[in-house]
């Protein structure tokens, strides 16, 4: 139970997303663009293969409710910017042209429980946006949890005991 640790927590939306999540064609999803006045959550995918000098070939883009393409940068980036640490700052002053999205965009990977617990700052922790929620799942024996690890931020909690689990994946196919 709770006592023993390893729960599941998920990391869910808030709002509805206005499209379809986790990946298009062979861009995976990497944030969001927040649910604000009548724009509701927008799913942000990389495209890490745009036409573009050498090494700068990533584009961040979203898709609306009617699904049409929007890039969220004027011209590609480096790929080298992927790496870079700082979280949704970085991406905001190196990924996105327009002030608007900027704001607006949270990268899914950041920072999540632990680490932000470590941190000490005003405001929320690196990873608390405000359009997250936090589900627990407590493991019990004979339980089966699936759920899309790709569009759902995730983690396991620190387990007090030891435990066994079983993973795997299902991949789709890719239209093109």
């Amino acid at each position: 139970g709770e006592v023993d640790g390893g729960q599941l927590r998920l990391h869910e939306r808030q709002f509805d997303s206005v499209s379809y999540v986790g990946a298009r064609k062979n861009d995976l999803q990497v944030g969001w663009l927040k649910a604000f006045q009548e724009k509701g959550e927008q799913p942000v995918f990389l495209d890490p293969n745009r036409e573009g000098p050498e090494n700068e070939t990533c584009m961040l883009y979203t898709i609306d409710g009617s699904g049409n393409k929007r890039d969220l940068s004027t011209k590609p980036f480096a790929n080298i910017a992927l790496y870079l640490a700082g979280g949704d700052k970085v991406a905001r002053s190196l990924m996105v042209s327009n002030g608007e999205d900027a704001k607006r965009l949270h990268l899914i990977d950041a920072p999540k429980s632990l680490v932000s617990s470590l941190k000490i700052k005003a405001g929320p922790a690196e990873g608390e946006d405000g359009g997250e929620k936090i589900r627990d799942i407590v493991p019990k024996a004979g339980t089966l949890v699936m759920f899309d690890s790709v569009s759902l931020p995730h983690e396991v909690l620190m387990t007090n005991r030891e435990r066994f689990g079983v993973q795997g994946w299902f991949h789709e196919k890719i239209y093109t």
